[in-house]
């Protein structure tokens, strides 16, 4: 059983790479945006890029605010998502 409720996504068009944004139901306060086909940039190994994959990435509420990621979320959605009383 899926602990993931989607909150936006778009799927891959004209080579672009596709993402979802979602929260885990059980997880308060964060999102995650999961983008499918970017490159990966290790900076760490001499700043290597890598084929294109996939990223997951684990970001707060409020940062997913300030970087606009509650645009593509209906506002009554986001407005639940912003509960950390849930």
């Amino acid at each position: 059983m899926s602990t993931k409720v989607t909150l936006a996504y778009r799927n891959s068009e004209g080579g672009k790479p596709s993402w979802h944004l979602y929260e885990e139901v059980f997880e308060a306060g964060v999102v995650y945006l999961q983008l499918e086909g970017v490159a990966i940039d290790f900076t760490t190994l001499g700043n290597m890029e890598h084929a294109p994959g996939t990223v997951v990435l684990r970001v707060p509420v409020e940062t997913a605010q300030q970087l606009g990621l509650h645009t593509s979320v209906p506002a009554e959605e986001w407005t639940r998502v912003c509960d950390h009383e849930k």
